[in-house]
């Protein structure tokens, strides 16, 4: 229901019966202000008005059934709940006081046992007090047998530990000695196979004849090195692509051929 229209203010009553403030356009405004001075446009808005009206008051009877229903399902709700609440308290009464007499009954059972136990205490203190002497001259006999016991394991222990070491050392220094034995037979065996193949290498010198020498040099047997290049043999005229040896004197090239035969090493 329209209560005053000013400017772009309205209030508008609610259905609780309170009242909001809704604000509307310039726009909004003028068409109401043309329906209300418009007398068909009036008419028609207040029987509308009306029917509205009932609508709202069926709306409001429903609510209020509604209402009613959900108060009476919450009051039985709450109505069972202290049922539940009522039956819970009185199954926790009981089993409280059936956990008592259980408690109850337990302990005259261990007092009962408590001075049964008493009793077979002081019997039993009677048979411990005539055993303590015996178990502790038994204890003193065990502990120095034990004492002997360990004392002999532990000479046992050291002795094992020094043969062992010294078994160890002996066996090092055979091993040492063999090592340096095999070294030796090696080194040996070295020497005699390098004079083995100078003497070979002499004696086929003997036999083959020898090369053109320059007059200039006379060519040292030993340390021709190698040097990489293309080069002319003097002693063959053969061409070497790759690599060829010279003299160390005077720095002829020759062939590997003619090197294996003029230079021994």
């Amino acid at each position: 229901m329209t209560l005053k229209i000013s400017a772009r203010l309205v209030f508008k009553s609610t259905i609780d019966g309170n009242f909001e403030l809704i604000t509307y356009s310039s726009a909004q405004i003028r068409e109401a202000y043309e329906c209300l001075i418009d007398q068909e446009k009036r008419v028609a808005y207040d029987a509308l008005y009306f029917d509205i009206q009932d609508q709202w008051t069926s709306y409001r009877e429903w609510n209020e059934t509604q209402r009613k229903k959900e108060e009476q399902k919450r009051a039985e709700k709450e109505q069972r709940a202290a049922r539940e609440r009522a039956e819970r308290e009185r199954k926790a009464a009981e089993a409280e006081r059936a956990r008592r007499m259980e408690e109850d009954r337990r302990a005259a059972r261990a007092k009962a046992e408590s001075e049964r136990m008493r009793e077979e205490k002081v019997k039993q203190a009677e048979e411990r007090s005539q055993k303590a002497a015996q178990r502790a001259r038994e204890q003193q006999e065990q502990a120095a047998k034990e004492r002997l016991r360990r004392e002999r394991e532990r000479e046992a222990e050291e002795r094992s530990e020094a043969a062992a070491r010294r078994g160890r050392a002996e066996q090092e220094k055979l091993a040492q000695e063999r090592l340096k034995a095999i070294l030796i037979e090696e080194q040996q065996d070295k020497i005699r196979r390098d004079w083995q193949n100078m003497r070979e290498a002499a004696e086929r010198r003997k036999d083959e004849p020898a090369p053109s020498r320059s007059p200039e040099c006379d060519h040292p047997r030993f340390g021709w090195p190698r040097k990489n290049g293309r080069a002319s043999c003097v002693f063959c005229n053969v061409t070497c692509q790759k690599r060829s040896f010279y003299c160390p004197e005077c720095n002829v090239s020759a062939c590997p051929a003619c090197k294996h035969k003029y230079c021994v090493y």
